[in-house]
């Protein structure tokens, strides 16, 4: 039987857990989803009918990022249950691979302009607070230069596909180098899995352990539309993009993010970079998952063509 000193730290918990949801503009549904969860279980643990677990509260924590409340509520009903973990669902059984399993403590995503070609490097500080070793991280590479005309953008690429073999693609967990998986692909984008191994080792990023990803690649000019953009598919603690243009060619920058709450605008900050270029810069924290924030910008002078490839 329930205790009230139960029922009032799991109230407690249910409310910090309601309200947190309801600040980052989360569904039910959405929160599940994020957490690996089935939808009903966050309703049933927000109406008291099933008791938060550890790793639960551990999800909820990494997909909401609540500066611990949500940890400390939990800490509460461990207490009040006399130190013992209470029980959640008994049906419940985790799945293979959570998106909250990884959380992106801080990123930082540079695009650079030289000479008719586009060079992208990423650099994520990534962290597992997952029950499990996680094995792969996956990245997804869009270029479309004609996002709003898809006609123009299908025959394009349709004519000159975006293939891994030419962007000169490299990734390392640490001083590792990553293997390369494809894991899906069309003629503008490319889904891929940095497999956290080669073939000298393997090393898997471990429950509680952090790593920093990078990767980089580069795209013609001729191919990639004048857009740059970061989806928050995991938990997301900073985001830093940066654009570096050349001044000579007179570049206006805009930034916006997409999110639940519609679309909002607003202007990067602008520096002067290396040599003869202008960095145009957004700094986020805590953004909300399925969110995206794109830098656009256009010139107001002619681009020149790529450089050809050395032989």
């Amino acid at each position: 039987m329930t205790s009230q000193l139960e029922f009032a730290a799991r109230s407690a918990f249910a409310q910090v857990l309601t309200a947190w949801r309801t600040r980052r503009g989360l569904s039910k549904k959405q929160l599940a989803a994020s957490m690996g969860y089935h939808p009903s279980y966050i309703s049933h643990v927000e109406s008291l009918r099933h008791h938060p677990t550890f790793e639960f509260a551990c999800r909820a924590e990494a997909v909401l990022a609540t500066g611990s409340e949500i940890i400390e509520a939990y800490t509460g009903c461990r207490q009040a249950a006399g130190g013992q973990d209470p029980l959640g669902h008994p049906g419940y059984e985790p799945s293979q691979m959570l998106p909250a399993t990884i959380v992106i403590e801080d990123e930082l995503a540079t695009l650079t302009y030289t000479d008719g070609w586009y060079a992208c490097r990423v650099e994520r500080l990534v962290r597992n607070v997952g029950d499990r070793p996680v094995t792969t991280c996956p990245v997804r590479i869009d270029v479309d230069r004609f996002p709003d005309q898809p006609g123009v953008s299908r025959r394009l690429y349709q004519e000159s596909p975006l293939r891994l073999a030419d962007l000169d693609f490299a990734a390392a967990a640490g001083e590792e180098p990553m293997d390369v998986r494809v894991s899906r692909t069309s003629d503008a984008y490319l889904k891929l899995a940095l497999v956290f191994g080669n073939a000298r080792a393997r090393f898997p990023l471990y429950p509680g352990d952090q790593t920093r990803v990078a990767y980089s690649y580069r795209v013609p000019a001729s191919q990639y539309g004048q857009w740059f953009q970061r989806e928050i598919r995991f938990p997301t603690r900073a985001l830093t993009m940066s654009l570096s243009l050349p001044a000579s060619l007179g570049a206006e920058v805009g930034a916006e993010i997409l999110s639940y709450a519609g679309i909002k605008s607003f202007s990067p900050t602008v520096a002067e970079g290396d040599g003869d270029t202008v960095l145009h810069t957004v700094r986020m924290r805590e953004l909300l998952l399925t969110s995206q924030v794109r830098l656009r910008w256009r010139f107001a002078l002619p681009t020149p063509l790529p450089a050809p490839r050395a032989a």
